[in-house]
C-alpha cells in the first residue's frame, strides 16, 4: 500500500467494517482480522481474510482487505486479482481502484495502470492522489516527462500533505531530463526540511550521485600531485653481486611530482573528442643520474553507443633521463567498453606503439628500437552502494619487434585490479600483476637464452583530508627473476604523497 494512503485506511478501518458486515460471529471474525491488518501482523490475517472472502464472495471490502494484505506481504500476483474485484463489485470498496493502480505500477504493468487512470479520473473522489499516481506512471513510462512534472505540480496543489514527496519525484524528473541542478537543489531542499527521515536519506544518496554526475559531465578534469618515495633499488642492481661492476649506492629518495589534465569536446550526440596532457618527474637526492621526466600527449576519438564506447587513441610521448631525451613513443590503437549488465563491463584493447630510443648503444645487438603490438582483454566488476568500486582482471599479449636481436621478445601478461572503498574517506587500490617475457633469440652478451618473470604487487591507501584533495601511503614490490643472473633484481618503494583533483 502507498504512504500516502496508510493513515487514510487506518482511520476508515473501523467505520468500513461497522458499515458493511453484520454484528454477529462473522462480525467478530472480521473484527479480530482488521485488529491484526492493524498491527501489521499480516502473517496472520492473511488466513483469516481468505476464509472470511470465501464466506462472502460478493463483498467487495473483503477482496480489498485481503489484497491488501497480499500487497503487504508482496505477493503482487495473488494481490491484483482481490483489489480488481474490490474496485468491480457493487458497492466497489472505497480506495480500491487507487491502490490497484499503484499495485500495478509497482509491477511495471504501464498500460494497464494507464487505463485505469482515465478510469480513474472520472470516478474517484481522491483527485491529488490519482494526478500523483499519474506522475508516477508517466516517470516511469519515460515518454512524456514534461506531462509527469505537470501531474505531480497538480497534485501537490490539491494536497500539500503530499509536498515532501511529489517534490522527491519530481527531482527524479529533472534527472530524467538531464536538469541535474535543479534535482540536486530540489533534493537539497527535502534534506533540509526534513532531515533524518527516509526521503531525506534517500535524497541525500541522490545529492553524492548527481556530484558525482556534474564532476563527471565536465569537459575539462585535471589533478596535481606530490610524493616523497624511498626506493630500495634505484639502479636495478642484481641479487647477484656477481654481476655487479661498481659499488654505488642504490638506496635513495626521491620527488616525485605530477601533472594530469583532460579535455573532452563534444562533436555529434555520440562522437567526442578527448584531449590531454600528463608529465611525470622524478628527482633523487643522490642517483641523479636516474632522474627521469615523462611527457605525454594523447588524442581519442570516441563514439558512444548505448551500452558501449568505441575510442581509437592516438599518443605522443617523450621521456628524458638524466634531462637527456631518451625514448620517444608513437602509439595508435582501439578500445572497445562494452556494458554487459549494470555492474560489469568487458574491455577489449589492440594497440601498435613505435619505440625511437635515443641514447647510442656499443653493441647493435641491444639496440632497443622498434615497433610494439598488444592485444588485450578484460573484464570489470563494480561493486558498492554506489558502484564507486570494482575488481578487474585483464590478460594482455605483446610482442616487442626490436632492432637489436637481445631485446626482441613475446609476453604474456595478468593484472589482477581492485578499487575498494573502506569508507566515505577512506579507499584501498590494489594491484597484482605478473609478466612473462621469453625473448626471441640467444643473448649475445651472455651465450643463453633470456626468459623473465616479473612480479609487481601495489598497495595504496587513498584518506581524502579535504573536498578533493587526499592523502596517499603507498608500497611497490617488484621481482623480476631472469633466467640472465644480470638482470635478475628486487626493489621496493614506499611512497606518502598528496594528490589534488579538479
Amino acid at each position: 500500500m502507498s504512504a500516502y494512503l496508510k493513515n487514510f485506511l487506518a482511520s476508515i478501518l473501523s467505520f468500513t467494517f461497522l458499515v458493511f458486515f453484520p454484528s454477529n460471529a462473522f462480525a467478530q471474525e472480521i473484527d479480530k482480522a482488521l485488529w491484526l491488518f492493524q498491527h501489521e501482523n499480516y502473517e496472520e490475517a492473511l488466513p483469516l481474510f481468505q476464509e472470511l472472502r470465501a464466506q462472502d464472495p460478493q463483498s467487495a471490502q473483503t477482496a480489498f482487505y485481503l489484497g491488501l494484505t497480499y500487497k503487504k506481504l508482496q505477493d503482487y500476483l495473488a494481490a491484483i486479482p482481490e483489489l480488481e474485484a474490490a474496485a468491480t463489485l457493487q458497492p466497489p470498496a472505497k480506495n480500491a481502484l487507487i491502490e490497484l493502480i499503484d499495485l500495478l505500477y509497482q509491477c511495471d504493468k504501464i498500460n494497464e495502470a494507464k487505463l485505469l487512470l482515465a478510469r480513474a479520473k472520472q470516478e474517484s473522489d481522491a483527485p491529488a492522489q490519482v494526478a500523483f499516481l499519474n506522475g508516477l506512471v508517466l516517470l516511469k513510462e519515460g515518454k512524456d516527462i514534461p506531462a509527469a512534472l505537470q501531474s505531480f505540480e497538480t497534485a501537490e496543489r490539491l494536497d500539500p500533505a503530499l509536498t515532501k514527496i511529489v517534490e522527491y519525484q519530481k527531482a527524479i524528473a529533472h534527472i530524467q531530463l538531464k536538469n541535474y541542478t535543479v534535482a540536486k537543489n530540489t533534493f537539497q531542499g527535502i534534506v533540509t526540511q526534513g532531515p533524518g527521515s527516509d526521503l531525506a536519506r534517500f535524497a541525500d544518496e541522490y545529492i553524492e550521485e548527481l556530484t558525482r554526475r556534474e564532476e563527471s559531465a565536465k569537459p575539462f578534469h585535471g589533478s596535481v600531485g606530490y610524493a616523497i618515495q624511498y626506493d630500495d633499488n634505484v639502479t636495478a642492481r642484481p641479487l647477484d653481486d656477481a654481476f655487479v661492476s661498481d659499488a654505488d649506492k642504490k638506496k635513495d629518495w626521491r620527488h616525485v611530482f605530477t601533472t594530469y589534465g583532460d579535455y573532452i569536446g563534444k562533436v555529434t550526440e555520440r562522437l567526442s573528442i578527448k584531449t590531454g596532457y600528463s608529465f611525470y618527474r622524478t628527482k633523487y637526492n643522490e642517483q641523479g643520474f636516474y632522474d627521469l621526466l615523462s611527457v605525454s600527449v594523447p588524442v581519442q576519438p570516441i563514439i558512444a553507443f548505448e551500452k558501449a564506447a568505441v575510442s581509437f587513441p592516438l599518443q605522443y610521448s617523450y621521456t628524458t633521463v638524466d634531462d637527456r631525451t631518451y625514448l620517444k613513443t608513437i602509439s595508435a590503437g582501439n578500445t572497445n567498453n562494452i556494458m554487459l549488465r549494470q555492474d560489469t563491463m568487458l574491455q577489449t584493447q589492440l594497440q601498435f606503439n613505435h619505440k625511437d630510443y635515443d641514447w647510442a648503444v656499443l653493441n647493435p645487438d641491444d639496440n632497443r628500437c622498434g615497433d610494439e603490438y598488444l592485444f588485450a582483454l578484460g573484464g570489470y566488476r563494480f561493486f558498492g552502494r554506489k558502484l564507486d568500486g570494482f575488481f578487474n582482471l585483464r590478460y594482455a599479449l605483446n610482442y616487442e619487434d626490436t632492432k637489436g636481436s637481445n631485446w626482441g621478445y613475446l609476453g604474456n601478461r595478468a593484472t589482477i585490479t581492485a578499487v575498494i572503498p573502506l569508507n566515505k574517506k577512506l579507499r584501498w587500490n590494489f594491484v597484482a600483476d605478473y609478466c612473462n617475457k621469453a625473448f626471441r633469440k640467444d643473448n649475445t652478451t651472455y651465450n643463453q637464452k633470456r626468459r623473465d618473470n616479473i612480479y609487481t604487487v601495489s598497495n595504496l591507501l587513498a584518506y581524502r583530508i579535504f573536498e578533493n584533495t587526499e592523502l596517499q601511503l603507498e608500497h611497490i614490490w617488484i621481482y623480476d627473476d631472469s633466467s640472465i643472473g644480470a638482470y635478475k633484481y628486487r626493489k621496493n618503494v614506499f611512497g606518502l604523497g598528496v594528490k589534488y583533483t579538479f
